[in-house]
């Protein structure tokens, strides 16, 4: 026969079910603010490293072009031929292209023998084709095998977008003796994959770039300033599924799951009752570890910390309710209310972690 229970123990039932609900939804709104926001930031950053007006946040704007002087037009494109390697752990991609230069005029300008790759290193260089046309046009062809270095933004790994940038600049001429023109020609070939990862597009730009230094040349006016003509050719790629992302975390939710149907466990027997969200705790820092290692160091706290703390978060909760059970059913003998208090611990825990845990990756990924 089942015991009646006080109005006061219904009433702390009830507001134990409103607290567990409180606490989840307030959680759900900080990390759909804090990832919302970084996808946001993101796409911002993006969408000003492509436009021939804007600067983005925290760059120094170029300084204006000069209008006084007699300048040479390059046009420069590239198609992207394959991705040997990409480590967001070591901040670098490895991209092969096609990069050609087409120009009237002064033979001597030569921006192929010039070019440079900023922000990376260029491995290999062949000259695949050179002539001057009948009409004077020069042109030049040449594969690239290249390193180049990407601070790439980890908040949302592993349901991350990113944007493949190559800045090409001529380390001879600057803005005043030459500037590229994007070639809209350039392209990507459909060979180029990236495991994980969708090719999305591609986009080029060309952008002047001011640096700040004589270089210590005593032959430079002291404050002088150089600006050149940089060609910026951009691939963007997005995670093609959620699969990374249960990968990552199949062993939190399985140690959360398994704390969470400890509230099955009859509270007298204690020892089973608390060993499996001890197990599961370690296994969640086993797992964090194991995520942390794939990504570099960095103060920032993105999705991977944010699905961990909320693991951690739920298996304390677990922990502190089956205590507090425990107390009223050894201590108190109110064993139906130690019933009825696991019930909608198991309950509201259960549906709080799992909403939170649909709508956080949905957020991220969508």
């Amino acid at each position: 026969m089942s015991v009646q229970l006080s109005p006061e123990k219904k009433s702390f039932l009830r507001y134990c079910a409103i607290g567990i609900s409180i606490i989840y939804i307030l959680i759900a709104i900080l990390v759909v603010y804090i990832i919302q926001g970084e996808k946001d930031i993101s796409k911002r950053n993006h969408a000003l490293r492509m436009n021939p007006e804007a600067v983005e946040p925290g760059k120094t704007p170029p300084d204006p072009l000069p209008t006084n002087t007699d300048f040479k037009t390059v046009n420069v494109g590239i198609y992207l031929d394959g991705i040997e390697n990409l480590s967001i752990l070591d901040s670098y991609w490895t991209p092969t292209f096609y990069i050609w230069f087409r120009w009237k005029g002064d033979k001597s300008l030569d921006p192929g023998k010039y070019f440079r790759i900023v922000d990376g290193k260029i491995e290999k260089q062949d000259l695949q084709d050179s002539y001057i046309a009948p009409d004077g046009t020069n042109y030049e062809l040449y594969r690239v095998v290249a390193r180049v270095s990407k601070f790439f933004n980890t908040t949302r790994v592993p349901l991350d977008d990113h944007m493949l940038n190559i800045y090409v600049e001529d380390s001879a001429n600057d803005v005043k003796r030459m500037r590229y023109v994007p070639d809209p020609l350039s392209g990507i070939s459909s060979r180029v994959k990236i495991p994980g990862y969708n090719i999305t597009g591609i986009s080029t730009v060309v952008k002047p770039h001011t640096y700040k230094t004589s270089y210590g040349d005593p032959r430079v006016e002291e404050g002088k300033r150089t600006t050149f003509s940089e060609y910026n050719y951009a691939v963007t790629i997005k995670r093609n599924s959620m699969g990374v992302f249960l990968k990552f975390f199949i062993g939190l939710y399985a140690g959360v799951i398994l704390t969470i149907c400890s509230f099955y466990i009859h509270p007298s027997d204690t020892g089973s009752r608390f060993a499996l969200p001890s197990a599961s705790y370690f296994g969640v820092i086993a797992n964090a570890y194991m995520t942390n290692s794939f990504l570099p160091s960095s103060g920032y706290f993105g999705l991977a910390d944010l699905v961990t703390s909320i693991g951690l978060f739920t298996i304390s909760l677990c922990v502190i309710a089956s205590l507090i059970s425990v107390y009223f059913f050894l201590q108190k003998d109110e064993k139906e209310f130690s019933r009825q208090l696991d019930r909608v611990s198991r309950r509201y825990i259960g549906f709080g972690f799992i909403a939170v845990n649909i709508l956080l990756p949905f957020c991220a990924f969508y």
